[in-house]
């Protein structure tokens, strides 16, 4: 089933839903602290897969505890697959078009990241969706370039959504867009909401030496949604009253479902260039912003040491 009556509205993101999209959901190397882990994951491997040719965009999305409360609403009226494994992080890129896809598969770029997988991922699963399958279904933030978890007026969450085992894919995901996205967007204190299906894409094509890339029960997941609301609380009320409200039908379908508080998101790539945070690293712009110091943002600065300018973002 196919979900016809929720369009994305006027303030919706147009270019994005145009953009053909790779999804990553990623768990932390064994032994490695979070706050590690996000250091490496920004400032050394970020900046390493910003100068990927063919990224238009490039967010990473670092992700806290997940919302026990809510995934229990969903756990005590599903069959719901037990958890062992806990994302730390999600990544995604967008592309311009199909071909620019390239540069991920064949790149002497993207052959240095699957080698520094290993340092960082304990599992690394890369999705290669299908056209128009990431969609923004309302979008009322400003259009200012600002990664959703970096405005300290929204809260932002994602929501990874998988069937029952018995349940075909195509099945849950239609339920998904027929019950659980437009009773989302009902909810007036929703800020954002976009999804990705990401049974249109294998992760298994992507193979790094040294870290899980193939999918578990625990790890398989049809639909990953992003939504923003006004504030931690706002988010945590809506997504219990609405798993509540459409459980009778959604249930039916999905029994994994894993609900991640958005703890920080970077932008690395932005109009097809990497960003001033994407060349250089969050401690190093700290440090500039501390100093003052206007003239290390300037293109000949960056060209300097870089060879590249950064993204006007």
């Amino acid at each position: 089933m196919v979900m016809t009556a929720v369009l994305p509205t006027q303030n919706s993101s147009k270019k994005n839903d145009e953009a053909v999209t790779t999804i990553a959901l990623l768990v932390k190397k064994n032994g490695i602290s979070q706050s590690l882990f996000s250091r490496y994951w920004r400032d050394v491997h970020g900046v390493l897969a910003a100068r990927i040719p063919g990224f238009e965009s490039y967010l990473q999305f670092h992700l806290d505890e997940p919302l026990q409360d809510v995934e229990m609403t969903v756990k005590t009226a599903t069959a719901a697959i037990g958890r062992s494994v806990k994302f730390d992080g999600i990544a995604e890129v967008l592309y311009e078009k199909e071909q620019d896809r390239a540069g991920l598969a064949t790149s002497a770029v993207a052959a240095l990241i699957q080698e520094d997988e290993r340092n960082v991922f304990q599992t690394s699963l890369l999705y290669n969706l299908a056209p128009g399958a990431s969609r923004t279904y309302v979008d009322r933030l400003a259009q200012d370039g600002k990664p959703d978890a970096e405005r300290p007026e929204a809260a932002s969450a994602f929501l990874l959504v998988g069937r029952r085992p018995e349940q075909a894919g195509a099945d849950t995901v239609g339920a998904i867009e027929s019950t659980l996205l437009p009773a989302l967007l009902d909810r007036a204190g929703v800020l954002k909401l976009r999804s990705h299906v990401l049974i249109s894409g294998d992760p298994h094509w992507w193979s790094p030496a040294g870290v899980e890339h193939a999918q578990t029960p625990e790890t398989t997941f049809d639909v990953a949604i992003q939504i923003v609301c006004q504030d931690q609380s706002s988010l945590a009320a809506c997504l219990t009253e609405v798993f509540s409200a459409v459980g009778a039908t959604l249930f039916q379908s999905i029994g994994n479902v894993h609900v991640y508080p958005i703890r920080a998101a970077y932008r690395m790539v932005d109009a097809g260039r990497p960003t001033q945070l994407g060349l250089r690293g969050l401690d190093v712009m700290q440090t500039i912003d501390a100093i003052g110091a206007d003239n290390q943002r300037q293109d000949a600065v960056l060209n300097c040491i870089y060879g590249i300018s950064a993204s006007a973002s």
